[in-house]
């Protein structure tokens, strides 16, 4: 497996589906599945270095609520 992101590895955009939103529409923390196998999670940025965190190239954090990670877990399993 490569450390690059997967737009440099996929040459095709993902498709993706809902899996949950805190607001249905998609226009706030929301988890997605991708046709890759895969999950995006859309959050709120959060830098390396306010986290204390010296990250990889392509890599980046996102911090969600932790209401949506367990419904993103119910709604995978």
């Amino acid at each position: 497996m490569t450390n690059q992101p997967l737009t440099v590895v996929q040459n095709a955009s993902p498709q993706l589906t809902i899996v949950t939103s805190l607001c249905g529409s998609g226009t706030c923390p929301t988890v997605y599945k991708t046709d890759r196998d895969t999950y995006l999670v859309q959050g709120y940025t959060v830098t390396a270095r306010d986290a204390g965190l010296d990250l990889p190239a392509g890599e980046q954090l996102v911090e969600i609520p932790a209401e949506i990670f367990a419904q993103a877990m119910k709604a995978i399993n």
